[in-house]
């Protein structure tokens, strides 16, 4: 049997591509600021072509270990909401594979999904674990009325065990 893994052909080294790619998971160091524009940018700062640019870039990659990402890229806000429900650990908070899910969850937030909005915020809200200040971001995704802020919860929860 080691026989057998030993004369296995030796996997070349893959060639340097610092220079091109950026330290974010891979992303092209010219568009990784999309994948980070949920963190960054405030709900009315995202344009249409930056949302088109987004979309573009995000139809192309495809994360390891992330249930309902066909189904979030199809248009499906409850696969949206639950895939980020289920990254929203404190482990992954700061990883290319959640910045990608909360990318896609911003898009539905911005396409008027109000499930997509309050679990944007939420995930927001669980940043400042990380010592960032995202009041200013967290208020621009969440409605100022309880009542729609309750509302959006539950359907939020409901999106999420569809």
């Amino acid at each position: 049997m080691s026989n057998a893994v030993f004369a296995h052909p030796a996997i070349a080294s893959l060639p340097d591509h610092d220079a091109a790619l950026s330290v974010h998971g891979g992303v092209p160091a010219q568009t990784a600021p999309l994948i980070l524009m949920w963190r960054t940018r405030a709900a009315g700062a995202i344009g249409d072509h930056e949302q088109a640019e987004l979309r573009a870039l995000l139809a192309k990659l495809v994360p390891l270990r992330v249930e309902h990402w066909r189904e979030a890229l199809a248009g499906d806000p409850a696969a949206a909401v639950a895939m980020a429900l289920k990254l929203s650990g404190l482990d992954v908070l700061d990883t290319p594979r959640h910045d990608l899910v909360m990318s896609v969850l911003m898009l539905h937030a911005l396409d008027g999904s109000e499930g997509a909005r309050t679990t944007l915020a939420f995930a927001l809200q669980r940043r400042r674990y990380l010592g960032e200040d995202v009041a200013p971001l967290i208020a621009s995704w969440r409605r100022r009325d309880p009542a729609a802020i309750h509302r959006a919860s539950l359907q939020a929860l409901m999106e999420a065990l569809s």
